[in-house]
């Protein structure tokens, strides 16, 4: 029997999807349009519980069209890009335009496997179904470095996940730390706020590329652009950098070493989206510093042996997926914490366990959900199919699909 958590019980559903985001939503409709059941899990109280926690001035970097999910467009009064609220909004107008199940406050603490399938445990008690997709998000758990002499500094060190309103810290201190893809844009809102003083502390040059030219969205070009090769694609970024920014090396932000395309591919980084970053940094209302050493006392002291009295510090050091927990025992995560695959993109043979929106992309991860979601689906059909246990799907499963145990 399944759990509610609010209550009563259902029976043995055929697939459970854990997380209610993006990626969980699209993959639960894209099953229900093939006749497949889904439950969809979410510990949080209400659908896109990771955009309901960060900063409220934040938009989507990719174009409204090309951001929502099959079966109901985002209006265009949300404008060309898309706020925190709105998307929340659109999410939940998703789930109850598509009829989608979906429990909340379910925290999911563990799969295993049982007979003939999976045992998923959550803090609302377990059940058991023939198919689980994770759909946690890429980037759940903040991660903050362990700088030495963290403990005793005086004043307040925050992820930037923890961030909640550029204003409330109108007249402060800030020392920044990373030039990431959050960093860029929080640096950005922080000025605009009038903070007092804005230092950003950079180890690796980002790769800035601007949102549009001349008017013109990117984000449309860098989807056209994935059929070319990655020196080229690589090229075609930093010439437009190049254009939109000039050198910004006297600025304390030498050309990066390698293009956008590159690292993405070779370390997981993407690019940082300008939204006023770049025009403040060259206005002087903020300075790019050098890494964190230590902090000592109230200072921050960096690497060439400056020291800062920041009243805050702010990391935007990045994410982890945290899915050790949830699926470390099974064997199929890579160094990274990321679901593995090996060559021909296999991943280890467990049978039913499924992967969604734990891969990175410049032109948008929100665009490929649906995709991965299609893929799933069909795949699921047709494993339900070949067992006896569902319809034929109307189509044949794509290749490439992100499975345990697919290939």
């Amino acid at each position: 029997m399944f759990p509610d958590p609010v209550g009563g019980a259902d029976r043995r559903p055929p697939v459970v999807v854990v997380g209610a985001g993006s990626a969980g939503l699209a993959v639960a409709s894209a099953l229900r349009r093939l006749g497949v059941g889904a439950v969809v899990l979410e510990r949080g109280d209400g659908v896109a519980a990771s955009w309901r926690s960060r900063h409220e001035e934040l938009r989507l970097n990719t174009v409204r069209w090309m951001s929502d999910l099959p079966g109901l467009r985002m209006p265009r009064s949300l404008g060309r890009w898309v706020g925190r609220d709105d998307y929340v909004e659109y999410l939940e107008r998703f789930a109850e335009h598509q009829r989608l199940d979906v429990r909340f406050g379910a925290h999911v603490r563990n799969l295993g496997r049982s007979c003939g399938g999976w045992r998923v445990e959550t803090s609302s008690g377990a059940c058991e179904t023939d198919h689980v997709v994770v759909a946690t998000g890429h980037d759940r758990v903040p991660w903050t470095p362990d700088w030495p002499g963290r403990e005793e500094f005086p004043n307040p060190i925050t992820h930037v996940a923890g961030h909640r309103r550029a204003a409330e810290l109108a007249g402060s201190r800030v020392l920044l730390v990373g030039a990431g893809n959050s960093g860029v844009e929080v640096a950005g809102h922080l000025v605009d706020a009038g903070v007092a003083a804005l230092w950003v502390s950079v180890r690796t040059p980002p790769n800035i590329l601007p949102r549009e030219i001349a008017g013109v969205p990117l984000h449309p070009i860098s989807v056209w652009a994935r059929m070319l090769p990655e020196r080229l694609r690589d090229a075609g970024a930093r010439s437009a950098a190049r254009l939109t920014f000039g050198d910004l090396a006297r600025y304390g932000l030498p050309a990066p070493r390698q293009g956008p395309y590159e690292r993405l591919r070779t370390t997981g980084v993407t690019v940082a989206v300008d939204q006023g970053f770049v025009g403040h940094l060259k206005a002087g209302r903020l300075e790019v510093v050098a890494e964190i050493d230590r902090f000592t006392g109230g200072e921050a002291v960096l690497r060439d042996g400056r020291r800062l009295r920041p009243d805050v510090v702010l990391a935007a050091t990045g994410f982890r997926s945290g899915l050790e927990d949830l699926v470390g025992h099974l064997g199929v995560l890579d160094a990274e914490g990321l679901p593995r695959e090996g060559s021909g993109g296999h991943l280890p043979a467990v049978p039913g366990l499924w992967f969604i929106g734990y891969r990175t992309a410049i032109e948008g991860n929100l665009r490929r959900h649906p995709i991965e979601a299609r893929r799933i689906a069909h795949a699921i059909a047709r494993v339900r199919s070949e067992t006896g246990r569902g319809r034929r799907p109307r189509r044949p499963a794509a290749r490439g699909t992100r499975s345990a145990g697919s290939h």
